[in-house]
């Protein structure tokens, strides 16, 4: 078996998924500070390496740390006798919570790295889990990446009429409207990508309890 066989899909995904169990077992803060600093430290120079834009990966890194400010402002103050305190225990366990998530998701990023949807639906295909699960999770992927192409269209047309949303009744009523026709129209591009998967040979046999998918 060469070098290479092992950063197949399956194993990068089997490699996340240890390394993440890892990592949530550490409380070595300096140790979490390291395994950040040179997770995405490697990250970023392959980035560079392959001439890709910084820009897209920082928003979803903001976005995360986004939920981990809000842990901060949960743990790191106490109410003791109807006054507020600082709270050292919670501000520790606050630190050791970002640095995990932080670690993680480098390490999702560095082992996903230029991993499209197809080889993502093949690792998960030969992972040793049930078929249904199997089937479960291609799925899922299909209809996030489909919510999100239907999300940006009706975002592009919405703007194009010149809509703005305001605190008021009215963007209520079509944000409201907007959510109806995302579900609506997810749901029929989800059931036309899952009769396209069928046709590219995409199999659930309950009683064989196997997902035969060689096409993709």
């Amino acid at each position: 078996m060469k070098f290479l066989d092992f950063f197949q899909p399956h194993f990068r995904l089997i490699y996340i998924f240890l390394i993440s169990l890892f990592l949530s077992a550490l409380t070595s803060r300096s140790l979490l500070v390291g395994i950040n600093a040179l997770a995405f430290s490697i990250f970023f120079l392959l980035l560079r390496h392959h001439c890709l834009s910084v820009t897209g990966y920082l928003k979803r890194w903001l976005k995360l740390n986004l939920f981990t400010l809000c842990i901060w402002l949960t743990l790191s103050w106490r109410i003791d006798q109807g006054h507020f305190h600082l709270n050292p225990q919670g501000i520790e366990l606050a630190w050791l919570i970002s640095l995990r998530m932080n670690a993680i998701l480098g390490i999702i990023w560095l082992f996903l790295f230029k991993m499209n949807d197809v080889l993502l639906l093949q690792g998960i295909r030969r992972l040793p889990l049930p078929a249904k699960l199997i089937h479960l999770f291609v799925l899922t992927l299909r209809y996030i990446a489909v919510l999100g192409e239907v999300h940006r269209k009706m975002d592009i047309a919405m703007k194009a009429r010149g809509y703005q949303a305001k605190c008021n009744r009215r963007t209520l009523f079509v944000t409201a409207q907007r959510v109806a026709l995302l579900l609506i129209h997810a749901l029929i591009k989800a059931e036309r990508s899952e009769m396209a998967l069928k046709a590219r040979g995409f199999r659930l046999h309950d009683g064989e309890n196997e997902i035969k998918s060689d096409s993709l």
